[in-house]
């Protein structure tokens, strides 16, 4: 099993850490066990601190209660974080780590900063001390709102946890690596997820800005702050410098058999709209009964749902309600983060009448059916990535490949991490928006991954990683151009130059 370099032989447990005793120590006594002798004569605020030799003075409560390291005026309690939304299963899985450090080992954000607070198993025991702290029973005997509950269980401390889990559970890009490496099989996303759902509703999450985000796409539909009215100017341009043949249909006041569902960045990033054209422009080609909701058109709602805001289930019903009004067969999305939160993350919300498919599975199924005949050669030699929610997420692996190695003249060469060991770009789960600076470093990993191979062309099949990895790329002043695989389709059909 391939290791990351430099952590071949290291010993990854928790306990090497420096200070990691103490915080052991400290943590024991918060959930009401004796602390050892010395840590009872040096911690300061006891109340009974030891003489010379060894006999304790008694204090007063009233002097007790201002002794040193305690707060002088009691200390605000920090907001209960709910775990009853996390599923029986998912508080197992809290204490089924069993601290291996497999994670450790493929960890794309670790491997970009290092803090131990960062890796899964130490994100699990970090909350197991939180929920300990708020639900345990020395919490139950004796509450924080009295005057013994913030002697055992001080609110300060409690709160310092807290912030410092925060920050971690959201410098992560919910890959997936994670679980797939898991001996304990603990499905890692769906727990974070969870979990950053329950910090939400105490208050503690998102991060500043993951708000700009959310607040977005409650206002205008999308997270990139840009008027609804906007949606589909992309197609109106492309209509008129005659990229596509004719305006697609909107469906609701026509109808069709495939809504081709657009998504955020595909509409409103200039640098990625190729995406939505090329797309159209094929459906075209290839006869395909098809049609947009234009305007009418709303997030998936995945920003939310990844961050762990409740608006993502009203969002998710209101899309669910339109589509099924609609009268289609087949849904068929471009981005990959829209295709696993519409067929994976939707059925939990409402029932949905027709098939989701990600493009690469349509235009595979075209292929198969002759609808789709490349004519032709296209002499590039191109390598692919895995998006993680189209690869790890929901096991889409051979579509893409199957369409690559039949386009003519087309030599595909694998990167060095491919399916489910694909490396995440840092482009999802948050990350992008909550640090920057690792998604670029991320991204530049594996941009150099991909240069490895000698491709000329770096390819993938999701506008979300299409723009996180071209960060890498003008980062890294790479040689290798970043296509979405639809452009490449458009090569292969002859309606576009190399």
């Amino acid at each position: 099993m391939a290791r990351r370099e430099g952590q071949g032989n290291e010993d990854v447990s928790d306990s090497d850490a420096p200070g990691k005793t103490a915080e052991r120590t400290e943590d024991v006594w918060s959930l009401g066990e004796e602390a050892p002798a010395e840590k009872r004569e040096e911690t300061p605020g006891r109340g009974v601190p030891a003489r010379p030799g060894g006999e304790a003075e008694e204090r007063p409560p009233e002097e007790m209660s201002t002794a040193p390291g305690l707060l002088e005026t009691p200390g605000e309690i920090p907001a209960r974080i709910p775990i009853s939304d996390l599923s029986p299963r998912q508080l197992l899985e809290l204490d089924a780590c069993t601290r291996c450090g497999e994670c450790v080992l493929w960890c794309p954000v670790y491997a970009q900063d290092s803090r131990q607070e960062l890796t899964p198993r130490a994100k699990a025991r970090a909350f197991r001390r939180i929920v300990r702290a708020q639900e345990g029973i020395v919490a139950t005997l004796f509450p924080q709102g009295t005057w013994l509950g913030r002697r055992l269980n001080p609110p300060e401390r409690q709160k310092r946890r807290i912030e410092e889990f925060t920050k971690s559970l959201y410098e992560c890009s919910t890959c997936g690596q994670c679980h797939y490496k898991c001996p304990s099989f603990i499905d890692t996303v769906e727990l974070w997820e969870s979990i950053r759902a329950s910090m939400v509703k105490a208050g503690y999450g998102p991060l500043e800005n993951h708000k700009i985000l959310t607040s977005s796409v409650k206002a205008y539909d999308n997270p990139w702050q840009q008027p609804r009215s906007t949606r589909d100017k992309w197609a109106r341009r492309a209509h008129k410098q005659r990229q596509i043949a004719a305006l697609p249909r909107v469906l609701g006041k026509a109808k069709a058999e495939t809504l081709y569902f657009v998504g955020c960045t595909a509409s409103f990033d200039v640098n990625i709209k190729n995406v939505a054209v090329s797309t159209v422009r094929m459906l075209e080609v290839c006869g395909v009964d098809y049609g947009i909701l234009g305007t009418q058109e709303k997030c998936c709602g995945s920003v939310l749902l990844r961050v762990g805001d409740p608006e993502y289930r009203r969002l998710a019903r209101e899309n669910i309600d339109t589509f099924n009004r609609l009268g289609i067969r087949t849904l068929v999305t471009s981005c990959a983060g829209c295709y696993k939160t519409i067929s994976q993350d939707y059925p939990k919300v409402g029932a949905m009448n027709f098939e989701v498919l990600h493009m690469v599975q349509f235009i595979a199924r075209l292929i198969e059916q002759g609808a789709l005949v490349f004519t032709r050669e296209v002499p590039l030699t191109v390598t692919y990535h895995d998006p993680c929610h189209l690869g790890r997420a929901s096991g889409i692996y051979e579509a893409p490949r199957k369409i690559l190695t039949s386009i003519p003249g087309i030599r595909f060469v694998e990167i060095d991490r491919h399916h489910q060991d694909s490396r995440c770009c840092g482009a999802g789960g948050g990350l992008k928006a909550g640090f920057p600076e690792i998604q670029q470093k991320m991204a530049q990993a594996r941009v150099r991954d991909a240069v490895a191979t000698g491709a000329t062309d770096f390819v993938t099949a999701c506008p979300f990683c299409y723009q996180g990895l071209l960060v890498g790329i003008i980062a890294e002043n790479a040689p290798i151009r970043m296509r979405d695989i639809t452009e490449l389709i458009m090569l292969g059909l002859g309606e576009k130059e190399l």
